[in-house]
């Protein structure tokens, strides 16, 4: 059967012919869609109202007290959290060769741009931070309680806020290697048909790609390198930014548990975050032929795995604490759990479990486009509960100098300022994204085009069949 037709085959879309694809694609990239310029106009709108809430609140209250910046410690975390850990996604599938992974391969590795926006973000925070030194703190005990409790101690080398911006830098470095490997290839096509200044920036950014055997080599052990590399670095970047940014500044608060919950929820959230994108390039923009029900079928089962992974974490936490029963944290749980964010945990549960559990528990909604991007949004929208309910609380817990959680203070509501930078910094993140899309292809061209290799159509008795090879 023609490629043309649509015809699915276990899932998986017969993909049309190698130079179709790459003039189909190139024609989707110099076609703007008539939204486009609607949704990076509002992007950049809602970047200027971050940036104008930033410098109110740097005006206002300045960098001298840290509570002052929970929600801008939030929204930072928030985009930070969906795209450091979306490019291993690229990363991870491919390894596995998965054919049903082609489609949303480029779409995890763009979010490694945002790495950038993340570091810039973090420099603040910096700033803000109270010093692990408690010097000429004035309550009791202070000579035996030198240091607050964090994951760092006194020394040298500038922790912890040094290795602090030194990871997410790597990070956000090797995370753009990944991309520019992955890309090199659809950059060196897309110079041949670009004209103007667009070409000088396909020249700079395709180098000596020409495609040669030793290149493809070499490109196949670089992003596996990089690959292991970045999955190193974003698990301790992950660890150290929770624990410096939200447990070391509740008194008394240690928990082994919160940095997998984190890392649980980064990669929850990611996955959902992807196929939200995956959904909207299918349904509205045209890639319907490139994108079938195979991303979304398989991908959904991981991302159930994720779901009762994070309940399971999360149950973990709380029913340690509660059975602690010590004062902190009787008082943590009262905080973050029950009464001052009891609501925002509320919500968080419903979102990051409840729905999408029953979402993808039923395998007929598994296996369409709209039931598994429905799940995703909806864990991306727990991630961002998650973030407010514990950066917020975290930088408004109290002294931190204190021996534990005395008393359960009450929750901080957004004012003018903070609602600007979290709809700000999440537009600052579309705008970034979708900018970038106009430079490199949201679809993986060479690996598109490497899929139809390992495809064929064959029959058994009467039936026709699509048989997928694994490469090597």
């Amino acid at each position: 059967m023609a490629a043309s037709e649509h015809n699915r085959y276990a899932g998986m879309w017969v993909f049309p012919e190698a130079s179709q694809i790459t003039r189909d694609v190139a024609g989707k990239m110099a076609a703007t869609p008539r939204v486009l310029p609607l949704v990076l106009t509002g992007a950049g709108l809602l970047f200027v109202l971050g940036i104008v809430g930033f410098i109110a609140r740097a005006v206002e209250d300045g960098f001298d007290d840290y509570m002052d910046w929970g929600y801008y410690a939030a929204v930072f975390s928030f985009i930070f959290m969906f795209s450091g850990a979306a490019p291993l996604a690229a990363v991870a599938f491919r390894l596995t060769k998965s054919h049903w992974r082609r489609p949303l391969s480029r779409i995890s590795e763009l979010f490694a741009v945002l790495g950038i926006l993340s570091t810039i973000m973090l420099i603040p925070l910096l700033f803000v931070m109270p010093p692990i030194n408690n010097a000429g703190w004035p309550g009791p005990g202070a000579e035996e309680m030198e240091l607050r409790r964090t994951i760092w101690f006194e020394v040298p080398f500038g922790a912890p806020l040094a290795w602090d911006i030194l990871g997410l830098l790597f990070l956000a470095v090797c995370g753009l290697g990944i991309l520019w490997l992955s890309a090199l290839p659809d950059l060196a096509e897309c110079r041949l048909t670009a004209t103007g200044f667009r070409r000088k920036i396909y020249n700079v950014l395709a180098g000596h790609w020409f495609g040669t055997k030793r290149q493809w080599n070499t490109q196949k052990a670089g992003l596996a390198l990089l690959g292991a590399f970045y999955f190193m670095l974003l698990i301790f970047v992950q660890f150290v930014i929770v624990s410096d940014y939200a447990m070391s500044l509740v008194p008394g608060w240690k928990d082994s548990i919160l940095p997998p919950i984190y890392t649980l929820t980064s990669l929850q959230s990611s996955l959902g975050a992807i196929l939200v994108i995956l959904y909207i390039l299918r349904r509205w923009g045209g890639y319907e032929e490139y994108i079938g029900l195979s991303a979304f079928w398989s991908a959904s089962k991981i991302l159930l795995g994720l779901t009762l992974l994070w309940i399971y974490h999360t149950f973990a936490f709380f029913i340690t604490f509660w059975f602690g029963r010590l004062e902190v944290e009787q008082n943590i749980i009262k905080y973050l759990f029950v009464e001052s964010y009891g609501g925002i945990f509320l919500a968080n549960l419903i979102f990051g479990f409840a729905i999408p559990f029953l979402i993808l528990l039923w395998n007929p909604v598994r296996k369409t486009a709209w039931g598994p991007a429905l799940a995703g949004l909806s864990a991306v929208a727990a991630a961002f509960l998650f973030n407010i309910r514990i950066f917020v609380g975290s930088f408004n817990a109290g002294d931190i100098y204190d021996v534990g959680l005395s008393k359960v203070p009450a929750a901080t509501y957004p004012d003018v300022w903070d609602v600007f930078m979290v709809i700000g910094g999440i537009g600052a993140a579309l705008f970034i994204y979708l900018l970038v899309t106009r430079i490199i292809p949201i679809l993986s061209v060479w690996e598109t085009k490497e899929g139809t290799k390992y495809q064929k159509m064959g029959t058994l008795i009467k039936g026709e069949y699509l048989i997928l090879a694994k490469p090597e």
